[in-house]
């Protein structure tokens, strides 16, 4: 009884690590920048090497800022009240999309067969 105790214990172990790991590791895939549920930009983070910025403009005339970096995104500033996008933290889960109510924009991540590249990531 005692050897599948630890067993189990061992597997839940190993499956704890296993979403542990998988959270924190960063996609680097095919992002989709999406406002109002229309894909607007679609960039291929493993191209990316060199730190860069993207300011989109919202239609209030207001601004979402992403930073791409090494692989990842993330939200780096925005003038909507409150700043959540801000406080997001790195794009890391297709589940998980980056998002700014005020300005209705969502990042997230795309299927690599979601079409061509547009001019931003090339």
């Amino acid at each position: 009884m005692t050897k599948i105790y630890a067993f189990s214990a061992a597997a839940v172990l190993a499956l704890g690590v296993w979403c542990v790991h998988s959270w924190l590791t960063p996609h680097a895939g095919v992002i989709e920048i999406v406002r109002d549920g229309t894909v607007t930009a679609t960039i291929d983070l493993s191209r990316d090497k060199i730190r860069r910025t993207i300011r989109i403009p919202a239609p209030d005339g207001g601004f979402n800022e992403l930073l791409l970096e090494n692989g990842r995104v993330r939200v780096l500033s925005a003038d909507c009240p409150g700043r959540d996008c801000v406080n997001m933290g790195v794009l890391r889960s297709p589940s998980a999309p980056l998002v700014c109510l005020p300005h209705r924009l969502v990042v997230r991540f795309a299927p690599r067969s979601s079409g061509t590249l547009d001019g931003i990531s090339q």
